[in-house]
């Protein structure tokens, strides 16, 4: 009777042991499976939302602006490839005025902007030379303070709706379509999920239809959002006079804070639909890195900028067509 039992026993473990790698196959499958519908669902939404776009008419509707900023340091693979392909595809899309901030350029190097303004009518760029940098900066591994800069475009935006975003990040056109078809308040802000699509480095030069079907990765939305897409009205961002300019050691993190900022201040928030982001190694999603900074927290929020928020304070002296250099 013992001996039955044991063989039974026996027996009963090596069925386990036989099923183990059948389960995980099928666990392997399913999730493959799911994978699939996923990204053939996201494909097929996004042709639908082209398709919408070109019977649209652009009667009536409101005026967007999209705030960017860098500098021409090799912060990333063929990062002016990426900066010229996603203006040209946010302003064939959604965006009216592009302002374009060039803080801290190197010394040694050509302007982004004169390039900038000469291919795209409907960018001005704002030059913030080393010596500004180097008398706000108080971290010796960031050349550049990403949300001072955005800052110095959200104040100079002249349209109602101002979007800070990314020089390597494309709208959605699932957000495009439903910020075109949404009536939009003064009071609500707009986040995205950001999903992270392939970039062919130093081969690929714009970004087309196929392209934005796909995508590697998503990074799970977060109410607060992502420094690739906040959108919000000019009155919005004006109250809450921008990021907050006490963080002048960080860059991670500065964006959710400015959101809770505008929150704080009376604003919800309602979610748009998705940002695109073209992969590169130099992502902080990828790794943490010194140029990234310290990382901000929400602990202070309201903060309270000054007056001259954005470097209001200094004169803009033109240097180019559309290209305009701040100076004390």
């Amino acid at each position: 009777m013992r001996r039955a039992v044991a063989v039974g026993v026996v027996g009963a473990k090596a069925d386990l042991i036989e099923q183990g790698p059948q389960r995980r196959m099928i666990a392997g499958v399913k999730y493959r499976l799911n994978q699939l519908q996923q990204r053939t669902g996201f494909a097929m939404r996004g042709a639908g939302n082209y398709a919408k776009l070109m019977v649209r008419s652009d009667n009536g509707r409101p005026k967007f602006a999209a705030v960017t900023v860098g500098r021409n340091d090799d912060y990333m693979p063929d990062f002016r490839e990426r900066l010229l392909a996603t203006v040209s595809w946010n302003t064939k899309y959604l965006i009216d005025e592009f302002i374009f901030v060039e803080w801290n350029p190197p010394a040694d190097r050509e302007l982004l902007s004169h390039e900038l303004t000469k291919k795209f009518d409907c960018v001005r760029a704002y030059v913030v030379p080393r010596e500004i940098h180097q008398q706000t900066c108080q971290n010796p591994n960031i050349n550049l303070l990403e949300y001072h800069a955005k800052n110095v475009g959200i104040r100079r935006a002249h349209s109602e709706w101002i979007m800070s975003t990314n020089a390597d990040a494309a709208v959605g056109l699932d957000s495009v379509n439903h910020l075109l078809n949404t009536p939009l308040k003064e009071d609500v802000l707009w986040t995205a999920e950001r999903r992270d699509i392939p970039w062919r480095e130093n081969e690929q030069t714009e970004i087309g239809l196929w392209g934005s079907l796909r995508y590697r990765r998503v990074i799970p939305y977060d109410e607060l959002g992502t420094g690739e897409f906040c959108l919000a009205s000019r009155t919005l961002w004006h109250r809450a006079r921008g990021f907050d300019e006490q963080m002048i050691k960080h860059r991670i993190g500065c964006d959710l804070r400015g959101t809770a900022q505008m929150v704080a201040l009376g604003g919800s928030i309602q979610r748009a639909g998705t940002v695109l982001h073209l992969t590169h190694p130099t992502s902080c999603t990828e790794k943490i890195q010194p140029h990234h900074g310290d990382w901000a927290t929400l602990d202070g929020v309201p903060y309270h900028n000054p007056d001259d928020w954005g470097l209001g304070n200094l004169r803009e002296v033109e240097i180019a067509e559309r290209v305009w250099e701040l100076r004390y």
